[in-house]
């Protein structure tokens, strides 16, 4: 009798068992899988990892269905999750809440074809907006000026001018192969154009050591090395970011690209407040909360690499496209940098589709 209580206690445990393990199969929004690679890897990580891929395929998915409708709860079911836990996860994730970043890519997607010629009404419909008036008082939130300035604009001309970038829908880029001397005149154009208050002395003894420790260097693409520090800080200018985090911007790749680091940052020409934002740089990581001007440094960097990447190894776009549509655009979501966010999610988007999908 008690052998037959007993089997029946043992019994009951294993149901109870097997239905916890059922309920929690059923939370598991995708399976864990186990990449043979990284046998260390432990389950709670693998999880993460899927979570952050199925928010980068969430906001693909968006940018190229943006003219459909789209509702938190009809994402969320797409991807597994509950509207709510979806909700936070996206947020948490890439720096806006599900339905801003649908706002924004439709806005996105109707500058595109507004610039490329299209009538502004055709655009606003087929981006779900009913009126006019409605459209354009969205488009002039988002960018700071209405889509018939945009529309009357020879953008065709402009692009091939290079000055796209006037139209404040992108931060100002600069010619492939720019030399040295064209990059430095600009630098200080922007200065200038974004009003910051600056030391014109200061940035060009911060570029003239700049000079000395990038010398003899070269970029994959043949040119100088100096040209990146200096896209770098033209980036940083027209973010709006003070001169202290320009000519940090100037020395960013001091710790990689020279020999005796401390000798250079010792310089006079370095004050005391570059050096902290490049002594912070050196540690800085993607995951953690710190300084925002190093966190403008490193966007400005990964910018200006990822405007050239066509000129490093074409099996590791997929992978920097990712780090750039996960990290860098949420942080620049997070600084407030839209005009930063939408390139890094053009960039990512243009070579994550020589891959397919993400999962």
């Amino acid at each position: 009798m008690r052998w037959r209580q007993g089997w029946k206690k043992i019994q009951e445990r294993s149901r109870k068992r097997l239905c916890n393990s059922a309920i929690a199969e059923q939370r598991q929004p995708f399976p864990v899988v186990y990449n043979k690679t990284v046998r260390k890897k432990t389950k709670k990580e693998v999880r993460v990892l899927g979570q952050k891929e199925i928010l980068m395929e969430c906001a693909l998915y968006i940018r190229s269905h943006a003219k459909e409708p789209l509702s938190v709860q009809g994402l969320s079911n797409r991807f597994g999750y509950s509207a709510c836990h979806f909700s936070r996860m996206f947020r948490a994730e890439m720096g806006v809440t599900l339905m801003d970043y649908v706002k924004q890519q439709r806005l996105f997607g109707a500058a595109r074809e507004i610039r490329e010629g299209r009538k502004i009404l055709d655009a606003a419909l087929d981006y779900g907006y009913e009126t006019h008036s409605g459209f354009t008082r969205a488009f002039r939130a988002q960018f700071g000026y209405s889509p018939a300035l945009l529309r009357a604009f020879r953008v065709r001309e402009a692009f091939e001018k290079g000055d796209w970038e006037k139209m404040g829908i992108y931060l100002r880029n600069t010619p492939v192969h720019a030399q040295p001397e064209e990059l430095y005149g600009l630098l200080f154009e922007v200065l200038g154009e974004a009003g910051t208050a600056y030391g014109r002395g200061n940035v060009e003894a911060v570029y003239e050591l700049a000079e000395r420790v990038y010398e003899g260097k070269k970029r994959r693409s043949g040119d100088e090395y100096v040209t990146h520090p200096l896209n770098t800080a033209i980036i940083l200018a027209d973010m709006g970011a003070d001169e202290d985090t320009v000519c940090a911007g100037l020395l960013h790749d001091v710790w990689e690209m020279s020999d005796e680091p401390e000798t250079y940052l010792s310089d006079p020409a370095v004050t005391p407040a570059v050096k902290e934002i490049l002594n912070e740089y050196r540690e800085f990581d993607k995951y953690a909360s710190c300084d925002e001007r190093v966190v403008l440094v490193a966007l400005a960097d990964r910018l200006h690499n990822m405007r050239t990447i066509d000129f490093i190894d074409p099996a590791t776009w997929e992978e920097r496209a990712k780090m750039t549509l996960e990290v860098f655009g949420p942080m620049a979501a997070e600084c407030g940098k839209v005009k930063c966010r939408m390139e890094f999610d053009d960039l990512a988007e243009k070579y994550l589709s020589k891959y397919g999908p993400a999962l």
